[in-house]
Formats: structure tokens, sequence, C-alpha cells
């Protein structure tokens, strides 16, 4: 009997320890304290690309009896990430099964984002607001980011902010861009005092494009627990001839300290995986040049059918800086 007692304590404690934030911009749900939301963009048979996301990630999660959204599908001359709506009286809606599959309504609701009008550069930064205060310890933070494209130097940074030891510390940094569509990202961080500010700042440095940029983010979580592995991502693909496939794993750790109070630490990682090999070659290569250090891992695989592609990305980064935030 007290052997059950206690199992059903620590189950409850597990469950309420667990998660500590959860926001999503949902029904004027206000994650970060002044930024702006939206939930679509309107698309038609001539609509380009879009530089903002088109819906939001509770939108492209939606699922029913029927199946699961599917993406990408083709959608006027490019790949469509997100919901489709056309008509603002009427649903967005993905298909299901394939690219023309039969479609579904998707569940619509809103995200957090930052303009910088053309040609505009500088930094803004937002206060998360907390509902729940943080404890010393382990944490990890996820969230969801989107960034217009990969040439304008834009960045989104989380910054805790340590009253007693009155210092700055930015977590991690979300820069990379794969496609025009959702990033996740996650990332372990630990509090030396409890009930911190945290902030996310939206930086955009020079940049030689001139159109309007976007920054946005979506469904920010945070739990006093480890994160746990962000899923690889797996694009299979079938070929009548001969393909040769090269691997390339790039880590790059850099320290760079110009001064007592800055640093920073920028970790990249990416790997690209075949399936069903006839043959294989690995080399490695660690160069170590001042306080970088770069470690090449390559392999080619040559297969006369099909090629497996899977890829997994993770960055990360840490590093003291001094800003003036605002609430």
């Amino acid at each position: 009997m007290i052997f059950i007692k206690l199992f059903f304590f620590v189950f409850i404690l597990s469950i309420n320890s667990q998660q500590i934030y959860d926001c999503n911009f949902d029904y004027e749900q206000i994650c970060l304290l002044g930024l702006q939301s939206a939930s679509y963009i309107l698309l038609n048979e001539t609509s380009e690309q879009p530089r903002q996301p088109a819906s939001d990630v509770t939108a492209i999660e939606t699922s029913n009896d029927m199946g699961e959204c599917y993406f990408p599908f083709q959608l006027n001359s490019f790949e469509m990430f997100f919901c489709e709506k056309s008509d603002p009286n009427l649903p967005s809606t993905c298909p299901t099964l394939n690219g023309t599959g039969p479609r579904i309504n998707c569940s619509e609701g809103e995200y957090g984002y930052e303009l910088f009008e053309m040609g505009e550069i500088g930094y803004r930064s937002y206060k998360v607001d907390l509902t729940s205060q943080l404890s010393s310890g382990q944490h990890c933070i996820r969230f969801y980011y989107y960034l217009s494209d990969q040439y304008s130097n834009g960045t989104i940074q989380v910054i805790i902010q340590d009253t007693i030891l009155n210092q700055n510390q930015t977590i991690l940094i979300a820069y990379l861009r794969l496609q025009n569509r959702w990033h996740e990202i996650r990332e372990n961080f630990y509090l030396d005092n409890p009930n911190p500010t945290i902030y996310f700042l939206f930086q955009r440095e020079y940049s030689s494009d001139f159109l309007p940029y976007y920054m946005a983010v979506d469904d920010i979580t945070i739990i006093d627990l480890e994160c746990d592995p962000i899923p690889t991502t797996t694009i299979i693909t079938t070929t009548q001839t001969l393909i040769s496939t090269t691997t390339t794993t790039t880590r790059i750790i850099s320290t760079i300290s110009s001064s007592t109070q800055s640093s920073q630490s920028t970790i990249i990682s990416t790997s690209t995986n075949p399936m069903r090999t006839s043959s294989t070659s690995t080399s490695s290569t660690t160069i170590n040049q001042g306080t970088t250090s770069i470690e090449i891992i390559s392999s080619t695989t040559n297969n006369p059918q099909s090629s497996t592609i899977s890829t997994s990305t993770q960055q990360g980064s840490s590093s003291i800086k001094k800003f003036n935030m605002r609430e």
C-alpha cells in the first residue's frame, strides 16, 4: 500500500514538473509582450512564394480520420509547406496522402512575427510572458521559427537575463533556413538562479536583399527536463541510373572572445545518411586552427537503384552578451 502511494506521488510529481510554459499565440494568447501576431495570408493561382508564414504551426499539424497534412505540395511554381487559404470566408486546407490527395480543413491559429522593412537593419527584443516561475536547474526550450530567406542575415536569439548575477546569457541562436517553412529548434539550458527574465531578440544585420523581411515564432515550450532529440527528416527518391551520394558531416565549434563582456560559441551539425548501399568509403579529417576546430567526416556510396537521404540538423549556441531589453 505504501509502495502504491509512493509510486502515485512520484508519477503526479513528474507530470507536474515537466511542462512549465506552453504558448502558441492561438486564441489571442500573448506569448511575447508587444509582438504582433497573424494567422494566415491569402494565396491564389497567381501568388508567388510567400515571405511570411501562410499558416501557423497549429494549422500544419492538422489531422483527422482521413490522415494528416501532406507537405510539400505543388502550388503555382513553388513547393508549399503551409495550409492554403484562398478565400477569407472559407477554412484553409491541405492535401492528405499525397500532393494531389483529398483535402481536409486545417485548424487555424496564430503566430507572432517581426517585420523589417526594405533595407532596414537593427534588433528588437520582446519579453516572454511567463505564467509560471522557473526554478534553478536543468531546462529545455523548444519553439518553431520562420525566416523569409537565407540571404538577409536574420537571427532569432533567446536570452536569459539573470538579475542576481546582473548578466545576460544567449542560450540559442536560430538562423538556419532550409526551406520556406516552419523550422523546429530545441536547446538545453541551466539556471544558476531561479526566476530569470527571458527575451526573444529579433536581429537583422546588413543585407543586399531589399525586400521586406519577416521573422516569426510559434509554439514556445519550456520544460524542466533535458530536450529530446529532434526527429530526423527523411526524403526517399528512386532513380533508374547509378547514383553516387556523398555524405558530409561538418561540426564547427568556434569561440571568439574580444572582451571580458562577450563570448560566443556556435555548433553546426549537418548529417546525411544513405540507405541500401553496395559500397562505402569513409574518411575523417580534423583541422585545428587557433580557437576553431573543424571535423569533417565524409562517405561516398554507390547505389544502382535507389537512394535514401536522411537529413538531421541541430544548432545551438551560447554566449554572454549585454543588450538593452524592453518589456
